[in-house]
């Protein structure tokens, strides 16, 4: 099996939003992109992992296995990235933050020095 990381985070942002478009959108690819790729992970296993009616989209079972793995190694991940950068002293972790909906605008600005 020959599936990649990105092609995981594909299947993890369709799971989230719900449709490969908006998916898509998320990550910053184009659809028919997004598209070749989960139908190259797809091609990877003997079992469906979703099904698409319309625009949209239904996991099986199997998918929804495959998406708690992929979920996991995502969290391992970033834990591999916090470590990176805790060992050469920067500042990791998870932040959460909620705002109005005019702080969208600002906090932006705010955070920046934050962002790597």
């Amino acid at each position: 099996m020959h599936y990649t990381i990105h092609q995981l985070q594909i299947l993890l942002k369709v799971a989230e939003t719900g449709s490969i478009t908006k998916a898509a959108e998320a990550l910053h690819i184009t659809q028919p992109a997004g598209s070749a790729q989960l139908k190259k992970l797809q091609e990877q296993f003997k079992l469906p992992l979703m099904e698409q009616l319309g625009k949209q989209v239904y996991f099986t079972d199997f998918g929804r296995e495959i998406l708690l793995l992929a979920e996991d190694m995502a969290n391992k991940m970033n834990e591999i990235n916090c470590k990176t950068h805790s060992y050469k002293g920067g500042l990791t972790g998870r932040l959460k933050l909620a705002t109005v909906s005019t702080g969208k605008y600002v906090l932006p600005y705010f955070l920046t020095d934050f962002l790597s």
